[in-house]
Formats: C-alpha cells, sequence, structure tokens
C-alpha cells in the first residue's frame, strides 16, 4: 500500500490544485516541446480529473512534432486530441497548466512574459516555479503521469481504459519499466493503472510500425558512434525529428561497457543533445548544463538529460555538433580523438 504521508501529500496537493481549478471558465493544459508519453499522459489524466471532479472540459495543446512511432500510435491508438498551441490564443484561457515542464525551461512553449497557473512536474524545481500560485515538482519521482496517477487515486476518479493506458505508458517508458529513476509512488502507481488499462492498445503502441527511412538513419547513427572509457558518443547529423537523439541513446545505454551516452544530431536549425547513464554517482542534468553553458537549455535528471544550443553556435551544424562533444567528454576527462568506431568499415 501507499505510504500514509505520500498518501496524504498527494490528497493535499489535489484540493489545492481543485481549489485554484474550480475558479477557471477555460483551462488549458500545455506540455513540454515534442512532448513524449509522460507528458501526454499526465495530461490526459489532468483533463480527466478536470472533467469529472469539476466537470470542466480542457485543451491539451503542444509546439513542436510528435515523430517517434510509438508516440504517433499512442496519439492515434488512445484517440489523443492534441493541439498546436500556436493555433490557440493564449489570452482566451483563463488556467494554464504547465505539464512535465517548468517556467524557465528552454523546452517549454509559453512566452517568457506568460506564467501559468499551475506546474506538474518530476525535474528539478527551478526558482520560477515557486513564484505560480500552483506547483507540485517532486524530483524523487520517475515520471510526471506517477503524479497524475496518484492524484486521480486520491480523488477516487474511475480510469477509462484510454487513460489508463496514457497514465502507464507515460510511466513505464520514462522509468523504462520502472528499471530507471524509479520510486516507491511509482511502483504504486504502475500497479493501480493495471487493472484499468487496454492491454491489446499497449500492445500496439509499443510495437508500432516504423518506416525505412528510419532503419536508414539508425545504420548512419551507429555507423557514426564511437566510444572511448565508458563514453560513448552517436553523431547523428540531420534528423528527421528531434526524438531521434533519444530514442538512439536510449537504444546504445544497452551497449555492453558503455556508461555514458550522448546521442546528438541537428532539426531545424537547433543541435539536438540525448544523454543517458546507468551511473548513480553522475548528475547528467548538471553535466550538460556544464557543458551547454549559457549558449542554449539543458534539463533532466541524473540518469538522463537532454538540451539543445542553435546549430551556428560553432559555424555550420556538424561543428557545432562537434563542440559539444568536446566539451562535455572534456568534463569527464576522456579524449574524443582516441575514441574507436563501434562499427568497422569491411
Amino acid at each position: 500500500m501507499m505510504l500514509e504521508p505520500a498518501r496524504q501529500l498527494y490528497r493535499r496537493k489535489l484540493q489545492e490544485f481543485l481549489a485554484i481549478a474550480r475558479r477557471a471558465e477555460r483551462p488549458l493544459l500545455t506540455m513540454h516541446n515534442d512532448p513524449d508519453p509522460d507528458a501526454m499522459g499526465a495530461a490526459v489524466g489532468l483533463q480527466h480529473l478536470l472533467r469529472q471532479r469539476l466537470r470542466k472540459e480542457s485543451a491539451i495543446a503542444f509546439s513542436g512534432i510528435i515523430g517517434r512511432a510509438e508516440n504517433k500510435a499512442m496519439v492515434q491508438e488512445l484517440g489523443l486530441e492534441l493541439l498546436q498551441l500556436s493555433s490557440l490564443p493564449l489570452a482566451q484561457f483563463d488556467f494554464i497548466v504547465l505539464v512535465d515542464a517548468q517556467p524557465g525551461a528552454g523546452n517549454q512553449p509559453l512566452p517568457p512574459e506568460l506564467k501559468p497557473h499551475a506546474v506538474v512536474d518530476h525535474h528539478r524545481l527551478r526558482p520560477e516555479t515557486q513564484s505560480c500560485p500552483f506547483w507540485d515538482v517532486r524530483g524523487n519521482v520517475g515520471a510526471t503521469s506517477t503524479i497524475v496517477a496518484s492524484y486521480l487515486r486520491a480523488a477516487g476518479v474511475r480510469l477509462p481504459p484510454n487513460v489508463a493506458t496514457a497514465l502507464f505508458y507515460g510511466i513505464k517508458a520514462d522509468t523504462l519499466g520502472l528499471a530507471r529513476g524509479a520510486g516507491a509512488d511509482d511502483v504504486q502507481a504502475y500497479i493501480y493503472l493495471q487493472r484499468c488499462l487496454d492491454a491489446a492498445k499497449l500492445a500496439r503502441i509499443e510495437g508500432a510500425s516504423v518506416s525505412p527511412e528510419y532503419f536508414r538513419a539508425l545504420d548512419q547513427a551507429l555507423h557514426r558512434t564511437s566510444m572511448l572509457d565508458g563514453l560513448v558518443v552517436a553523431r547523428l547529423g540531420e534528423m528527421r525529428y528531434p526524438d531521434m537523439a533519444a530514442e538512439v541513446a536510449d537504444m546504445l545505454r544497452r551497449l555492453e561497457g558503455s556508461k555514458v551516452v550522448l546521442a546528438i544530431g541537428h532539426y531545424a536549425g537547433e543541435v539536438i543533445i540525448s544523454l543517458r547513464s546507468s551511473a548513480l554517482d553522475l548528475a547528467l542534468d548538471e553535466l550538460l548544463q556544464k557543458a551547454i553553458r549559457t549558449d542554449g537549455t539543458a534539463g533532466g535528471h541524473g540518469l538522463m538529460a537532454a538540451g539543445r544550443v542553435p546549430a551556428t553556435l560553432a559555424g555550420a551544424a556538424d561543428d557545432t555538433e562537434r563542440e559539444i562533444v568536446r566539451r562535455f567528454a572534456a568534463l569527464l576527462g576522456v579524449d574524443v580523438h582516441r575514441a574507436r568506431p563501434l562499427l568497422r568499415e569491411e
């Protein structure tokens, strides 16, 4: 069972959230750019909470694209109604919730002058967040979907299969099935949601088909991957969608002998960086911020992090990729010039 102090905290935060949301006429739930399953699951869960407890309909919006095959399948299989934020007049919404992101973070879509009314997230707490009317930020849980699922459980709200599946897949994707950064709250939410989810839809989401172009891009990435002293660097070049860096980093995380994986590529005028590690003594989000400095934005956790900088930072995009790799390797004390290729040409 969920520990009583945790249960009481979720109940208190739930009541605070509902109290401020009750005054709203037009709620908007917005996620970080290029949303992942955790962001989408948490947003869908909050939408269901507002509908069931307050009889309020809310919109879910995002910026960027949904590019990864599993993420596209999640939207299609669960019938998620997601709107492009650029198409919405923000002034018409009187209650804006930022989900799986925080004010001041580089990947959040709201303009700097617009402070959200509520923030629900599981990353490191940012100073800007603490000035919002409501915030629930927990760096000790593995997924924002865990927080929202715990709200729904505390509220005694019935979960339709599609909502439960969205939340469950959000937790599973962000924690690698509870194997990465998961705590007791994640385990409890995982078990709770299993009772209500649609197993057939979940299987189709996780087994989503990919195009031949995906495998060609993957082949190119693997042939541009090098390794030295546990640091694996994958240079993807131009990507078809920004999530490709995270996808390659997740895959290479399983490479024997790897300690830190850095996947880097460029998309739409930016260099996208994705980091993964199994080393508990590293804080990847802090390391990446040191590497990026003030040239871009970074965020994440100890075991996974992401960031982006302008592709023109060091000249051409390829030059910028090399500069970021050089900075990160220097922080780890690794000479990238001695790295050996993962795959050798025949």
